[in-house]
C-alpha cells in the first residue's frame, strides 16, 4: 500500500508493504526553514561586523613589533577553512560511525 503527500505526487511506501518509508515532506518543509533562519542570523551578524569594521576603520593601528622567532601565523580566512576542514571531517567521520552502529542495531533487532 502507498500513501500520498499533498505536495508532492510521488507514492511513498508504508512498512506493512515491506518498504521503509522516506522522510516525510514536513520534515523537508521544517529542514529549508531552519536553514532559512540561520541564513538570516548571519547575514545580520555579517552586517553588524561590516558596520563595526567600518566604524573601527577609521582608528589608528600601531605597527607592532616582530618577533623573528615566532612562526608566521597563517591569516584569518586560512585558519577558518582549516578548522572547518577538521570539523568537516570530523562530522563525515561521526556519520559514518552512526549510520553503521544503526546498521548493527538493526540487524540485532531483526535476528
Amino acid at each position: 500500500m502507498a500513501t500520498a503527500t499533498a505536495n508532492n505526487s510521488k507514492a511513498t511506501p508504508t512498512p506493512e508493504a515491506g518498504h521503509v518509508p522516506e522522510v516525510p515532506e514536513a520534515a523537508h518543509k521544517i529542514r529549508e526553514q531552519v536553514l532559512s533562519t540561520v541564513r538570516q542570523g548571519q547575514q545580520l551578524s555579517i552586517d553588524a561586523a561590516e558596520g563595526w569594521a567600518k566604524a573601527v576603520s577609521t582608528l589608528p593601528v600601531p605597527d607592532l613589533p616582530k618577533f623573528p622567532a615566532v612562526a608566521a601565523v597563517p591569516s584569518l580566512e586560512t585558519a577558518t577553512k582549516f578548522g572547518f576542514d577538521v570539523a568537516t571531517d570530523l562530522l563525515n567521520n561521526q556519520r559514518d560511525f552512526a549510520l553503521k552502529l544503526t546498521n548493527v542495531l538493526a540487524h540485532a533487532r531483526t535476528s
